[in-house]
């Protein structure tokens, strides 16, 4: 036998022991607990979401998958964290947009690069915004807001800081209509709701989930949901599609994430697991009750979904010329 078919043999044995060992190694996973970072705070809605979603996985896979909080710099933190875990399948991101679509662009020395550095799992959770104003504010439809904020004096808004999908959002929309409008960033975003509610703001950009029950008893308005239809949520509540006003398809999402490098046998797994338990009504009803919506996804799909973001908000971030100190 010459030289040449031998060494061809034996890269094609080498290759058939590393897939085999690639998949022992998927099917006797996890063998100890599994973290989950969410890189904000506990008690908040993703936080919620990764308890949920790893009270289900550790259901399935018999080990625990145990949440981790490593809040800060809207998410920079944490996020940093799970970059630089070995990427064994024992550590995974709770991302969204902002960790996987604005983050880069508001600290662009930043280390890591969320394109690089994560695979994609799979989405989790869509959640759409909304505008919601002081009732006395003269505008209560989309149309009637951008004329208010054109010809009027400039509102006042708050979101939860600066260079957040939400500030983005309304950016988005100053851009695209020249309004006249004033960011107010909270770190404690839930102080904006009062003020809103006093006068002190005149609007809010937030996800729907908070928005809710103080739209529903009145001490709120909401102008349009940001969503391709109406949220299940706020039925009564239009989009800005509906008002003639697009380009405005936007809102929230969560997802899951692993360290480049982690096996694609485990990133499968875990997929596949992800997908069964969204499919699940007790799972759905549990996340319709945080007015969110099941969402999940292939790696592939999330993966697009994060080149488009970046894309995205990469472009607002530049013409608003917003930075983080």
């Amino acid at each position: 036998m010459s030289c040449n078919r031998i060494a061809v043999l034996a890269a094609c044995l080498s290759l058939a022991v590393l897939g085999w060992a690639g998949s022992a190694y998927s099917q006797t996973y996890p063998g100890r607990p599994v973290r989950i970072i969410v890189p904000y705070g506990a008690g908040v809605t993703p936080d919620v979401i990764a308890r949920l979603v790893g009270e289900e996985l550790s259901r399935r896979f018999g080990q625990q998958f145990v949440v981790e909080n490593r809040a800060g710099a809207g998410g920079k933190i944490g996020t940093e964290a799970a970059a630089q875990a070995a990427p064994d399948g024992y550590t995974l991101l709770l991302g969204s947009k902002d960790t996987h679509g604005v983050l880069v662009h508001l600290y662009p020395g930043w280390s890591v690069d969320p394109v690089r550095d994560f695979v994609p799992v799979s989405l989790l959770i869509r959640i759409q915004n909304v505008i919601v104003a002081n009732p006395g504010v003269p505008a209560s439809t989309p149309r009637e807001l951008i004329q208010l904020a054109s010809s009027g004096d400039a509102l006042a808004y708050g979101t939860p800081g600066v260079g957040t999908n939400l500030h983005l959002m309304a950016e988005l929309l100053q851009q695209q209509y020249g309004l006249k409008l004033i960011h107010v960033p909270y770190k404690n975003f839930g102080e904006a709701f009062p003020a809103a509610i006093r006068g002190d703001l005149k609007l809010v950009v937030t996800g729907v989930p908070p928005a809710v029950p103080m739209v529903k008893d009145g001490r709120l308005k909401a102008i349009a949901v940001t969503g391709a239809s109406r949220s299940p949520y706020l039925p009564n509540v239009p989009t800005f599609a509906e008002a003639g006003i697009p380009g405005f398809e936007t809102g929230g999402w969560f997802g899951l994430l692993a360290p480049a490098g982690t096996p694609q046998e485990i990133v499968s797994r875990l997929a596949g697991e992800i997908a069964a338990i969204g499919a699940q009504p007790a799972f759905r009803e549990r996340v319709e009750k945080m007015s969110s919506e099941v969402s999940t996804s292939t790696p592939a799909q999330f993966a697009a979904l994060i080149r488009d973001e970046t894309a995205r908000w990469g472009e607002v971030v530049r013409k608003a010329g917003i930075k983080v100190e």
